[in-house]
């Protein structure tokens, strides 16, 4: 507890010294229309980061045909950005490796950037805020409220409530460039290539009619992961339901022997993906999606899948489905050991039958 109390003091000396070197004067928001502007997307965390962000970065992107805009991406993510149509460049940098910093500066003093946007709309980070320092850009755009304002001469107002979606607290920076993107405009955008789906389709070796049942298993930390037998009830209601559904389980890595095991005895297809996009792939080409909390999950929001999403207590309202059928379970504990089976099929059932009514 001591220890981490010293790394929270460090982190807050830090943020202070760094706001201190970059405090100015309120800017003048530019004419963005007038003449061009390179601008950087700062989203260097984690996949289901990105993908959150993609619809307003889109936005961004679009909201002035003078906009050039470049995301700064970590090696965990940068792949979301793949087959894109709006993004020019994509940086990739490795904040674990020290021997990334250096080039990262060099590469962003480079490209001469005239806006910056900070993607940490919650929360201040030393990180962010040391390539914001090092980019140079003259306009630093991030949102206020979080304890930072000094580093910004482009501030927006925290308009969303504290308990808001993250797609909705990320929406907010469009304002400084004189937009307010709706719902819509919003909802994640993921772009797979021709070769991509049809990979994935091949994989499900499926009839036409035949129902196409995506379940992910990991989810990336122990208090996400439900328990092996539950996903197999729930492969075998979904049997009892349509007895031609076609069943592809996907896991991380580290959990490929849970994916194999849940596969066998449910009667469906271990899929192991190599990349974050072979994934995404089958998510596009599913006809119904089961993950817990993680990257999946907004990608079912990107490919508007049916889809049940389970959470832990206090998740679903910031990081659940957005804008698509489907329907967020919360479970009442602080991890999904205990979540039961019924309340999922349940779900299941629901959305399959709105999915249903709506296709007819």
């Amino acid at each position: 507890m001591r220890l981490k109390r010293l790394e929270q003091w460090w982190r807050r000396l830090w943020i202070r010294l760094l706001v201190g070197a970059m405090r100015r004067s309120t800017g003048v928001r530019p004419a963005w229309g007038s003449r061009p502007f390179r601008v950087l997307f700062l989203r260097h965390d984690r996949a289901g980061d990105m993908i959150v962000s993609t619809g307003v970065m889109r936005a961004i992107a679009r909201s002035h045909p003078t906009i050039t805009m470049d995301v700064l991406a970590s090696p965990a993510n940068a792949a979301i950005l793949d087959a894109n149509d709006y993004i020019s460049d994509v940086i990739v940098f490795d904040k674990k490796r020290l021997s990334s910093y250096l080039p990262t500066l060099l590469c962003l003093r480079r490209a001469r950037y005239d806006a910056v946007i900070d993607c940490m709309v919650t929360a201040p980070s030393v990180t962010t805020l040391l390539l914001i320092l090092a980019s140079g850009a003259r306009h630093r755009i991030g949102i206020a409220g979080r304890g930072n304002d000094a580093a910004f001469n482009i501030l927006v107002p925290a308009a969303a409530a504290d308990d808001a979606h993250m797609i909705d607290r990320i929406a907010e920076l469009a304002h400084a460039f004189d937009i307010a993107p709706d719902s819509a405009a919003r909802q994640p955008i993921l772009q797979l290539t021709a070769d991509e789906l049809s990979h994935a389709h091949s994989l499900w070796a499926a009839s036409s009619d035949t129902r196409r049942a995506l379940i992910n298993i990991s989810a990336g930390t122990s208090e996400r992961r439900w328990p092996d037998d539950n996903y197999i009830a729930v492969m075998r209601h979904l049997r009892a339901r349509e007895a031609a559904t076609k069943f592809i389980i996907i896991a991380s890595p580290s959990e490929r022997s849970r994916g194999a095991y849940i596969a066998r005895q449910g009667d469906g297809v271990f899929v192991s993906t190599l990349s974050i996009r072979d994934a995404l792939a089958l998510v596009a080409t599913a006809d119904f999606v089961l993950t817990p909390d993680t990257s999946i999950a907004h990608a079912v929001s990107a490919f508007h899948k049916p889809s049940v999403a389970l959470y832990v207590r206090g998740k679903a309202e910031r990081w659940g489905l957005y804008g698509n059928v489907g329907r967020n379970i919360e479970h009442s504990e602080p991890t999904l050991e205990t979540l039961p089976v019924d309340r999922v099929t349940e779900a299941i059932d629901a959305v399959l039958a709105s999915s249903l009514a709506t296709r007819d």
